[in-house]
């Protein structure tokens, strides 16, 4: 287990998610509050989620959002790309009865994992390696999931 790295800016995310996608070979899972643009639609992390996603015919990217109304509102690259690679990358979003944590999160690969401590700030870690807590964060997801639904507001952009 490697020693967690703290970030602390909008900029020290993106890196850690980059260098997340970039050793990522099988899953990424990601639960965030609407996919802060300043990260998810900054064109380095997406052309990265790209690669990651095309890398082999067994990778799954699944993200759940709690609020598709930033995403929707405004062109987002990265609601692009998974218009584009739909049956690789999959976006739900939670239903409101559904209580989250007010942090967000993003794992790969079962053992690498991204979170964001409160999703206001930009304050938080990236661990290389930590199978435990990724399992634990997985749990989160798992959980919600089932119940969460494709937003029709995301799907109506495909026309």
């Amino acid at each position: 287990m490697k020693d967690p790295r703290p970030l602390t800016s909008a900029e020290d995310f993106r890196r850690a998610l980059i260098e997340l996608l970039g050793s990522s070979r099988r899953s990424l899972n990601i639960l965030s509050e609407h996919l802060d643009r300043a990260l998810y639609h900054d064109a380095e992390v997406v052309e990265a989620l790209s690669r990651f996603a095309r890398d082999s015919r067994f990778v799954q990217v699944r993200i759940l959002i709690r609020d598709s109304d930033p995403v929707v509102r405004h062109h987002h690259r990265l609601h692009h790309l998974t218009q584009r690679l739909g049956s690789i990358m999959e976006i739900r979003k939670v239903q409101a009865t559904v209580d989250t944590p007010d942090w967000e999160f993003a794992v790969a690969d079962d053992r690498q994992l991204l979170v964001r401590d409160e999703r206001h700030q930009w304050l938080g870690v990236y661990e290389a390696d930590n199978p435990v807590r990724s399992r634990k964060l997985l749990d989160v997801f798992e959980q919600d999931w089932p119940l969460a639904v494709p937003d029709g507001n995301l799907r109506r952009l495909l026309i």
